[in-house]
């Protein structure tokens, strides 16, 4: 942090911080009881209606902005900002995960992905690894997951439903958001089964089920919008305290940033990339 303007009183020139992605007001009911990512005022996400995604200096209000310690590096705290306060709140505030829950992650190999497989380890869950590539998969494993899945040779809720002994999983992350993988995910649930959405590719996508299945098993289906900014904090500490591990697989300059966005794009990036300027 360079300068602070007037009225600022929780940080000074110098602090080492990160950024919280939602513009809020700060001041409706939302806001009020610390879930901001549900902001009435929601004015836009930084470097969209702010500029300064990918720029050396920019400017923005007190409440966007999260302190890190010192043995966080300013890298390992930009992926925390997102790829590990993600999971944070899918799995603790929308899923409800518990210690020895099934949790099936679809996606599992991405920026956010592998953060969420460390993250349900972390709450003691049993992880399945869900994606389309071996090398992803064998990222997933080496951070924890219990058992993979490549959706691209079989099917991913039969498969987990034969890992389950029959009994199909209690919490899966829907990360991928087409039709057909999210009517899997449904068909992966058991009795009391959660299915949180969290992203998609597909803008038309559809999910159609039985109501019965809902009601006879009590299958909870909801969305997870980023995070809260206490669930930030929260992530900062873990990351400090080494119980999650910032997998950047890919550090580049500004100028190598269009290649580094189309290999996201392509689906060929396993883990974060990071944008360093010196």
């Amino acid at each position: 942090m360079v300068e602070v303007g007037p009225g600022v009183a929780n940080f000074k020139t110098g602090n080492r911080v990160i950024v919280y992605y939602y513009l809020t007001c700060g001041n409706c009911r939302w806001c009020d009881i610390g879930r901001e990512d549900l902001c009435d005022n929601h004015a836009g996400y930084v470097g969209h209606q702010i500029d300064g995604g990918l720029a050396e200096y920019m400017k923005l209000p007190a409440r966007n902005l999260c302190h890190i310690p010192p043995e966080v590096s300013y890298v390992d705290g930009a992926v925390a900002a997102d790829a590990i306060a993600t999971p944070m709140h899918v799995l603790q505030e929308r899923a409800r995960l518990k210690a020895s829950e099934t949790v099936l992650i679809l996606g599992a190999g991405g920026g956010v992905g592998i953060h969420m497989v460390q993250m349900a380890r972390a709450l003691s869950g049993r992880v399945i690894a869900v994606d389309i590539s071996d090398d992803k998969l064998a990222l997933a494993r080496d951070v924890g997951a219990d058992e993979t899945i490549n959706a691209s040779k079989m099917a991913f809720d039969e498969e987990a439903r034969r890992l389950t002994g029959g009994r199909g999983v209690d919490v899966v992350v829907e990360m991928v958001g087409t039709s057909e993988t999210m009517k899997a995910s449904v068909q992966s649930l058991g009795k009391g089964g959660r299915l949180v959405f969290v992203g998609t590719y597909e803008p038309d996508a559809t999910l159609t089920f039985n109501p019965r299945l809902l009601v006879g098993n009590e299958i909870i289906l909801t969305g997870s919008r980023y995070c809260s900014r206490h669930d930030l904090a929260k992530t900062v500490e873990m990351v400090a305290r080494g119980r999650i591990r910032p997998i950047v697989t890919r550090t580049c300059r500004l100028e190598e940033t269009d290649e580094v966005l189309q290999m996201i794009e392509r689906k060929e990036l396993a883990g974060r990339a990071a944008v360093v300027i010196p």
